[in-house]
Protein backbone atom coordinates (compact mmCIF):
# COMPACT_ATOMS: atom_id res chain seq x y z
CA UNK A 1 0.00 0.00 0.00
CA UNK A 2 1.14 3.90 -0.37
CA UNK A 3 1.03 6.43 2.07
CA UNK A 4 -2.00 7.83 0.10
CA UNK A 5 -3.68 4.26 0.39
CA UNK A 6 -2.97 4.24 3.93
CA UNK A 7 -3.66 7.87 4.65
CA UNK A 8 -7.62 7.26 2.67
CA UNK A 9 -8.30 3.69 4.85
CA UNK A 10 -7.72 5.39 8.35
CA UNK A 11 -9.55 8.39 6.72
CA UNK A 12 -12.48 5.80 6.55
CA UNK A 13 -11.66 4.38 9.73
CA UNK A 14 -15.30 5.03 11.29
CA UNK A 15 -17.17 3.55 8.63
CA UNK A 16 -18.59 -0.13 9.46
CA UNK A 17 -16.52 -3.28 8.28
CA UNK A 18 -16.69 -6.56 8.64
CA UNK A 19 -14.15 -9.27 8.87
CA UNK A 20 -13.93 -12.09 7.12
CA UNK A 21 -11.23 -15.17 7.23
CA UNK A 22 -10.89 -15.97 11.23
CA UNK A 23 -10.97 -19.47 12.37
CA UNK A 24 -13.38 -19.11 15.83
CA UNK A 25 -12.38 -21.73 18.70
CA UNK A 26 -15.26 -24.03 17.46
CA UNK A 27 -13.46 -24.12 14.07
CA UNK A 28 -15.79 -22.13 11.75
CA UNK A 29 -15.07 -18.86 10.00
CA UNK A 30 -18.48 -17.17 11.20
CA UNK A 31 -17.95 -13.21 9.87
CA UNK A 32 -16.86 -10.70 12.66
CA UNK A 33 -19.36 -7.61 12.11
CA UNK A 34 -20.32 -4.80 14.40
CA UNK A 35 -17.00 -3.05 14.40
CA UNK A 36 -15.68 -0.10 12.90
CA UNK A 37 -12.97 -0.19 10.18
CA UNK A 38 -10.66 1.32 12.58
CA UNK A 39 -11.64 -1.31 14.94
CA UNK A 40 -11.29 -4.24 12.52
CA UNK A 41 -7.73 -2.92 11.51
CA UNK A 42 -6.96 -2.92 15.28
CA UNK A 43 -8.43 -6.27 15.43
CA UNK A 44 -6.52 -7.81 13.00
CA UNK A 45 -3.22 -6.04 13.76
CA UNK A 46 -3.24 -6.52 17.65
CA UNK A 47 -5.81 -9.51 18.78
CA UNK A 48 -6.44 -12.24 16.37
CA UNK A 49 -4.95 -15.64 16.56
CA UNK A 50 -2.61 -17.08 14.32
CA UNK A 51 -5.18 -17.75 12.08
CA UNK A 52 -5.11 -13.85 11.16
CA UNK A 53 -2.91 -13.90 8.43
CA UNK A 54 -5.81 -15.36 5.88
CA UNK A 55 -8.27 -12.88 7.34
CA UNK A 56 -9.64 -9.84 5.42
CA UNK A 57 -11.75 -6.74 6.20
CA UNK A 58 -14.41 -6.10 4.40
CA UNK A 59 -15.75 -1.92 4.07
CA UNK A 60 -17.39 0.81 2.08
CA UNK A 61 -19.21 -0.33 -1.39
CA UNK A 62 -15.97 -2.07 -2.83
CA UNK A 63 -13.07 -1.65 -0.46
CA UNK A 64 -11.06 -4.68 0.92
CA UNK A 65 -7.94 -5.29 2.99
CA UNK A 66 -5.69 -8.33 3.59
CA UNK A 67 -3.56 -9.06 6.72
CA UNK A 68 -0.56 -7.52 5.41
CA UNK A 69 -2.86 -4.23 4.66
CA UNK A 70 -3.58 -3.76 7.78
CA UNK A 71 -0.56 -4.32 9.00
CA UNK A 72 0.47 -1.78 7.03
CA UNK A 73 -1.87 0.81 8.21
CA UNK A 74 -1.35 -0.53 11.79
CA UNK A 75 2.17 0.80 11.45
CA UNK A 76 1.46 4.14 10.33
CA UNK A 77 -1.78 4.78 12.34
CA UNK A 78 -2.11 2.10 15.50
CA UNK A 79 -1.25 4.82 18.23
CA UNK A 80 -4.29 7.22 16.29
CA UNK A 81 -6.99 3.96 15.75
CA UNK A 82 -6.37 2.81 19.38
CA UNK A 83 -7.29 6.70 20.56
CA UNK A 84 -10.21 6.80 18.63
CA UNK A 85 -12.06 3.84 20.02
CA UNK A 86 -11.24 4.81 23.22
Amino acid sequence: MTPEDRRAVFSHRQIAAIIEGITQEDGTEEPITGKSLGEAILFVSEEAATSASSAHVIYGDNGSLSYTDCLSVYRDYGVALRQTRN
